[in-house]
């Protein structure tokens, strides 16, 4: 059975205890009879589950895989065998919706990374692959921030990624954040000279796969209402090596607003890159409320539109759920630390749909 890649599984008692709920070993030991029982409980449909999302003009494999090691299913079995019924179908209709599996430094993704994109070769799907380990990633946000590796250790970590999906017709996404920390002055002088070499050679390496399908992270609105400041450092950073950027990346904001500032910022790069845009929890829009920050966890939310190929709006080559809806944000708003896994959070996104 194969490992999980930033996806830990929050417990189903009440959320407010979440926080405090065990130490990193024991959730990976817990998580591990959450996988059981995900795989029991999917045994009975399919050997693996692959969503048809995707308009006919797109890839050559038109359809986006959904893993069926994500956690959802395990908790939907959960929910089902206490009688929730509800509960129990709202999240096994986010599970068997595609999104993204984040390699964020875990001891087994790459073999995760490998066998999901085995995975969905054999159903004809494509994955979609976080890229989330720089060093100090997180730099202006705390929740999922981390050390990280040393930059070789990161070269060497990029080098591994590039060899696990191989020939592999997957979806990137590199490094969310780590372009937006640079410009919003969250890193030294010395800090942001070696991320924007970093980030150039992921996206080199990276982009050199004869399959896959990479996007360098611009940020969102939010960060940026003029995306214009954004060229350039994406330039530098190398996003001419992939198919253009992501946007929106574990974001609210509405679709439309990202539509219109991914253009705008497509016309500053030249016009010949495109845009990813996460909509996985964008479908009542940003948080507007005390709660702070406004970005993490933040009540009332609904997932968006759903992950597709191609959804209209030129120089969009696609709607994703980049981020997992089951995944926390982070510490906050009574959430369990960031990438937990948080059943009734996820219950809420898809009720509020």
């Amino acid at each position: 059975m194969r490992g999980r890649v930033q996806r830990r599984v929050a417990t189903l008692a009440p959320h407010r205890n979440l926080g405090a709920r065990r130490s990193r070993w024991s959730a990976h030991r817990a998580l591990h009879s959450w996988r059981m029982a995900a795989l029991a409980a999917a045994a009975t449909a399919s050997l693996f589950s692959v969503t048809a999302c995707g308009s006919s003009s797109g890839p050559a494999a038109s359809r986006l895989y959904a893993d069926p090691d994500n956690p959802l299913f395990a908790a939907a079995a959960q929910f089902k065998a206490h009688g929730q019924q509800a509960g129990a179908a709202d999240l096994r209709a986010l599970a068997e919706t595609p999104s993204g599996i984040w390699a964020a430094g875990q001891a087994d993704e790459m073999q995760t990374v490998r066998e999901a994109t085995q995975a969905a070769a054999k159903a004809q799907a494509i994955p979609v692959i976080v890229a989330y380990n720089l060093p100090y990633r997180g730099a202006c946000g705390p929740f999922s921030a981390s050390t990280g590796p040393s930059a070789a250790g990161y070269k060497q970590w990029v080098n591994q990624l590039a060899a696990a999906i191989g020939t592999g017709d997957d979806i990137v996404i590199v490094e969310p954040g780590a372009l937006p920390d640079i410009v919003r002055g969250c890193l030294s002088h010395a800090q942001s000279t070696e991320r924007y070499q970093l980030l150039r050679y992921a996206m080199k390496q990276l982009g050199a796969l004869p399959h896959a399908r990479v996007y360098l992270d611009a940020g969102n609105p939010a960060m940026f209402s003029n995306p214009a400041p954004l060229a350039g450092p994406l330039d530098q950073a190398g996003v001419q090596y992939g198919r253009g950027f992501s946007a929106n990346v574990s974001n609210f904001q509405w679709t439309n607003v990202v539509v219109s500032w991914s253009q705008r910022l497509e016309h500053d790069l030249g016009g010949n890159l495109g845009a990813v845009i996460d909509t996985s929890r964008n479908g009542r829009g940003p948080y507007t409320g005390l709660d702070n920050p406004q970005w993490c966890n933040p009540p009332g939310r609904a997932v968006g539109p759903a992950p597709t190929f191609n959804p209209g709006p030129a120089g969009i080559q696609a709607f994703l759920w980049i981020k997992d809806p089951g995944a926390s944000d982070g510490s906050c708003n009574d959430g369990p630390p960031a990438g937990q896994y948080w059943p009734q959070y996820a219950i809420s996104l898809e009720q509020n749909r």
